[in-house]
C-alpha cells in the first residue's frame, strides 16, 4: 500500500473515531437506503452463512464501514487529480 493510501486510510479511521454512533448512522443513512443496507446483511446470511441477528450486525457495519473507506478514498482520489 502506498503511503498515501494509508494516510487516506488513517485519516478515515481517524474521523470514524471522533463521530458518535447516531451521527455515523447519518452518514450510512446518506450514502446507502435501508434497502441497500440489507444487501450487506443478506450477503453475509447467504455467503457465510451467519443466522445470529446480533452477528449480522456487527459484521454488516463492518463490510459497511469497508465500503464507504473505500467509496470515500475513490473520491479523494478523484478530487487529487
Amino acid at each position: 500500500m502506498s503511503s498515501e493510501k494509508a494516510k487516506i486510510l488513517t485519516a478515515f479511521f481517524e474521523s470514524m473515531g471522533k463521530v458518535q454512533p447516531d451521527d455515523w448512522m447519518k452518514v450510512v443513512e446518506k450514502h446507502l437506503s435501508d434497502d441497500e443496507v440489507e444487501i450487506f446483511v443478506d450477503h453475509i446470511e447467504d455467503f457465510y452463512g451467519v443466522q445470529d441477528d446480533e452477528e449480522l450486525g456487527m459484521l454488516a457495519q463492518i463490510m459497511i464501514t469497508g465500503y464507504l473507506a473505500g467509496k470515500d478514498e475513490a473520491e479523494r482520489s478523484k478530487t487529487a487529480h
